[in-house]
């Protein structure tokens, strides 16, 4: 008992010290948007003190591993990247109906940064840190991998609730966002689990970021930030979406057979 409530203040404590550095740092350099240079500074603040808690925790083995396993960047991550091509495919159609488009090269350079750069700080602060513990915790107590992975990325999607917070009227978008943020991370905690390489999740998740927001390089930041997000919009990302949590758990059966 005394060790399952150590893994919770474990868990717990990263979960505030992720969002409070993301955030204080954000603050400090007045960061406006991922497409502003602040934003830069702002990231590797958050991964230098995630990485340095990391290491407090002994998790840093698992997170400085990325010589080998990135075969399972395509394998593992197939279906992310097939479903970042459909919305590249889809923002390509939107752009071409679009009659007043902004574009700048050193916004596309640093938003094209920001989002590998958020995307690492995520993947230390969940399939790095928070999976860890959970896996190393559900050794020999009946607690799964894939059990471990349902608890990471259920957090993971619930930390998008914060956007509540900054714009209220955006419930659909948000709860949206939650539901496809856990079947995400369904997919990047098993390419971390069979790969054994973070890298090529954090490579993954920069690759579904920059795909799914980079409307806001061509709409000079304003894509999506007036109301809420349409039904139909919402519909369409949860269906292309969503069917990833069968695949990561095919993922996961079929690891299994490999190592028997």
């Amino acid at each position: 008992m005394k060790e399952q409530r150590y893994t919770w203040i474990k868990i717990a404590g990263t979960l505030i010290t992720g969002a409070g550095i993301l955030k204080l740092s954000s603050f400090l350099l007045r960061n406006v948007g991922p497409e502003n240079v602040t934003a830069i500074p702002a990231y590797l603040i958050s991964i230098a003190v995630m990485l340095l808690l990391a290491a407090f925790l002994g998790e840093e083995e698992r997170i400085v591993k990325l010589r080998l396993g990135w075969k399972v960047f395509f394998t593992g991550g197939w279906y992310i990247l097939a479903v970042s091509a459909v919305f590249l495919l889809m923002l390509g159609i939107g752009l071409s109906q679009e009659k007043q488009l902004v574009f700048s090269m050193p916004a596309f350079l640093c938003f094209t940064v920001v989002c590998v750069l958020t995307a690492c700080f995520e993947e230390i602060w969940f399939r790095g840190i928070i999976q860890g513990i959970l896996e190393k915790y559900g050794k020999g107590r009946g607690l799964s991998v894939w059990k471990t992975a349902c608890i990471t990325s259920a957090l993971f999607g619930a930390m998008h609730l914060v956007n509540l917070l900054y714009r209220p009227e955006y419930i659909l978008g948000t709860v949206t966002q939650v539901l496809y943020a856990f079947s995400l991370g369904m997919i990047l905690s098993m390419v971390v689990y069979c790969g054994g390489n973070i890298g090529a999740a954090a490579l993954l998740h920069a690759v579904f970021n920059f795909s799914g927001s980079l409307s806001q390089v061509f709409l000079g930041g304003s894509a999506g930030l007036e109301g809420d997000m349409p039904a139909a919009s919402a519909v369409f990302i949860l269906v292309l979406v969503m069917p990833g949590i069968f695949f990561a758990r095919r993922r996961y059966k079929k690891y299994h057979i490999e190592l028997s």
